[in-house]
């Protein structure tokens, strides 16, 4: 090899170093956040509410229902640090009042009529799609939404049939 040959390569050996050497600086940033834990929701997350029987003629008028069945879903074990739980309901809601949740469609099946719930303590609101609810862990490590739900017509001239619904409650913890 001559001299001008390795002249060259050592030349070019070092400009590859050099541009190692000049690389931009780069940042990284790493978040996180630190949650509070889960706690249990009781009866395995499965509540079965059974609602009165009401009759067709007390659902006859618009704007009619009928008794309330009132009944709590309870979280426990809930660890330290968790001091509330806020819970968001979604469902299926009815297409006369979207504050209420649809009756299931089909034979057998009573025709306009949903199902109304509403918290039972403070101020007292239907819990339809999207509505949230917060409550405090007490000093047992419990969280109770305390619910009531009926039948209820927008519409009125309610058909004799079966009322079902399914309410769904996805829990935030704070």
């Amino acid at each position: 090899m001559n001299m001008f040959s390795k002249g060259l390569i050592a030349a070019l050996v070092m400009g590859s170093c050099s541009l190692a050497a000049h690389a931009a600086d780069t940042t990284i940033t790493i978040n996180g956040k630190v949650t509070a834990a889960a706690c249990t929701v009781d009866n395995s997350g499965a509540y079965t509410v059974t609602m009165p029987d009401v009759t067709a003629a007390t659902l006859n008028p618009a704007n009619s229902s009928g008794d309330w069945k009132t009944f709590d879903v309870t979280l426990s074990n809930c660890p330290v640090g968790t001091s509330s739980v806020k819970a968001t309901f979604d469902g299926t809601a009815d297409g006369a009042d979207a504050a209420k949740y649809a009756n299931a469609t089909g034979a057998g099946y009573a025709t306009n009529v949903s199902v109304q719930v509403q918290n039972r303590s403070g101020t007292v609101a239907d819990k339809g799609k999207n509505s949230t609810m917060t409550v405090n862990v007490d000093g047992s490590k419990k969280a109770t939404f305390d619910l009531q739900a009926r039948p209820y017509s927008t519409t009125g001239n309610t058909t004799v049939g079966d009322i079902n619904t399914v309410v769904l409650m996805n829990f935030v913890y704070n």
